[in-house]
């Protein structure tokens, strides 16, 4: 492996357009559960009113969240592996030394999970990248540096 690090950008644009989108349409439902109670809809519509406002507020802060922003993503360099956690603040640094072994994880291999000697493990998952190439030349880039996984066939 070179020692130069190499970096690969968190990006999730299809997740950030499902959660933009879905944002738009509990807006509606709010506004629509909004004039509801107006019309006299009682106690039901201003639940509805309040559950789906609620749900879009939430649906916002993760679009917020998963922006693209600087050194979001995962870096790997001769020390190991940085890894930045899409709802906390401060990236996991992982050393080459406490990584057992990499492997794909989920029916169609859309987790990478790095497994550590100390009973954990890091789930990395295809969704955080804006292209799928990206995230198989992670892979290669980590299978080039650990050994495979002892239970792969």
């Amino acid at each position: 492996m070179s020692t130069s690090p190499r970096f690969f950008s968190f990006d999730p644009r299809p997740t950030r357009a499902a959660l933009f989108l879905g944002a738009c349409v509990l807006a509606v439902l709010s506004a629509w559960a909004l004039a509801d109670a107006r019309a006299g809809g009682g106690l039901q519509s201003v639940a509805r009113a309040g559950v789906s406002a609620g749900l879009m507020l939430a649906f916002l802060f993760a679009l917020h969240r998963l922006r693209p922003r600087t050194d979001w993503g995962v870096t790997l360099d001769a020390s190991g592996v940085r890894v930045a956690r899409p709802f906390s603040g401060s990236p996991l640094e992982l050393s080459w030394s406490q990584i057992e072994s990499v492997r794909r994880l989920g029916r169609r291999g859309g987790v990478l999970g790095l497994f550590l000697k100390e009973e954990g493990r890091v789930l990395v998952t295809r969704h955080l990248f804006a292209r799928k190439a990206v995230y198989e030349e992670l892979i290669a880039a980590l299978e080039d540096r650990l050994p495979p996984s002892r239970f792969d066939a």
